[in-house]
């Protein structure tokens, strides 16, 4: 059964903060960032390897967007996907007053609720698919 959200005039999907852990997500797509870093004259050059990521709420009436960019962190041997800045997303959380809470507060809200999802397993499975990581390269 769809959840009825409604697209503003403004474009945002607006919800209460308390109805954001009822929402969920489907994976739409992720991909590497291909920009290089500048080689250094000195020579090396520290690099990372990052990304980023597109959701889609599922089961919605109106369609809840939300992306965000990561890095891989090495982490005791494994790697890791962190979430960097804050996500990218058409919804507003508004207060018990129906009031918007606003954009900075949306964000940080929106951060520290995907951080609680088990997002990585699937970026991670989505990537390796994607690039075909662990296969040798065509002749």
């Amino acid at each position: 059964m769809a959840k009825l959200f409604i697209v503003s005039t403004d474009g945002y999907v607006r919800l209460p903060t308390a109805q954001l852990q009822s929402v969920q997500l489907e994976h739409l797509i992720s991909g590497l960032d291909e920009d290089r870093p500048a080689m250094s004259p000195d020579g090396a050059v520290p690099t990372s390897i990052t990304g980023y990521t597109e959701w889609l709420g599922k089961d919605t009436a109106a369609v809840i967007t939300i992306g965000w960019d990561w890095q891989m962190d090495p982490i005791a041997g494994e790697m890791k996907l962190t979430m960097l800045f804050e996500p990218r997303s058409n919804i507003m959380l508004q207060d018990a007053s129906d009031s918007d809470i606003g954009d900075e507060a949306t964000a940080k809200q929106l951060a520290q609720w995907i951080d609680t999802l088990a997002w990585q397993a699937d970026v991670a499975c989505h990537i390796e698919a994607r690039y075909a990581i662990g296969q040798a390269p065509a002749a």
